[in-house]
């Protein structure tokens, strides 16, 4: 990993045995009203939840069932599974106030499911395209095939590069001498690429070595991603209650142009500054 360790970053995670308590009949039809209107749900007094949609994609095998069952999970999936279509939810505590709560879609990178796959990208709100770090082809097949399917179904939502398998050039590195050693994807070359795709940010994960490195990818991604949906709610949030915002109604679009500007200087850097931006939407709500 070449993402610098933030010595002022907080890591959140959603305790275990937190619940969310049950709502009475009338706190559901407001909380309904309010999405309908695009406003965030308040499923407590003082907690609001963001939902956000994030859809993964790239070719089969690359990772990227792997990285999420690690996410969701906590744990490494040792065999291989054929993938089709299949959604998985997780949450993440911004502040003790502000939850997102995320959809993530898991899809099939086979030709087979050319046709069907773009249903997927319907009110994607992030799109994280993978590729693995032993796969040459993969990281291609980013260009050539997933950066111009996304483009066409997903025009303005952010996207992320992740290179899954990182822990292959450790082990690459330990071979005895004389045993041939596999090609394998450079940190710069994913990032050349990253940058060709006009990517918000890239990281490299190791779903079987490291639990850090893929809960920093998608939390980054649940921030990113609820900066889309949760704009327009917070600024009218605000403007009901005649509260004064420093960053408008476009904090988080702001922010990830921002990391834009700097998308490759860290992962890191980018969680940290979304986090501030997210808390500063949180307050006016």
């Amino acid at each position: 990993m070449k993402d610098k360790v933030c010595s002022d970053f907080v890591f959140m995670p959603l305790k275990g045995d937190q619940r969310v308590p049950a709502m009475a009949a009338g706190e559901q039809v407001a909380a309904t009203d309010r999405l309908a209107a695009g406003s965030p749900a308040v499923v407590e007094s003082d907690t609001t939840e963001v939902k956000s949609k994030i859809v993964v994609v790239g070719d089969c095998e690359c990772g990227k069932t792997t990285l999420i069952h690690r996410y969701v999970q906590s744990k490494f999936q040792e065999t291989y599974t054929p993938t089709g279509f299949d959604t998985y939810s997780g949450s993440y505590n911004v502040s003790d106030t502000y939850r997102i709560q995320m959809s993530i879609w898991d899809t099939s990178g086979d030709a087979g499911y050319d046709r069907v796959r773009p249903l997927s990208y319907t009110d994607a709100d992030l799109v994280i395209i993978c590729f693995s770090i032993d796969s040459p082809d993969s990281m291609e097949n980013v260009v050539s095939k997933w950066h111009p399917e996304v483009r066409e179904h997903c025009p303005t939502q952010p996207i992320m590069l992740v290179g899954c398998k990182a822990d292959i050039r450790s082990e690459a590195k330990n071979l005895p001498p004389g045993r041939p050693r596999p090609a394998l994807v450079s940190y710069d070359q994913g990032l050349k690429t990253a940058k060709h795709i006009g990517a918000l940010v890239y990281s490299e994960t190791s779903a079987k070595t490291s639990q850090r490195s893929v809960n920093d990818v998608m939390e980054v991604a649940a921030l990113s991603s609820a900066g889309t949906t949760n704009t327009g709610g917070a600024a009218a949030a605000a403007a009901a209650a005649g509260t004064p915002t420093s960053d408008g109604p476009n904090g988080f679009r702001r922010q990830r142009s921002f990391i834009r500007r700097k998308r490759f200087s860290g992962l890191n850097e980018a969680k940290v500054h979304l986090r501030k931006e997210a808390a500063k939407s949180c307050a006016v709500m």
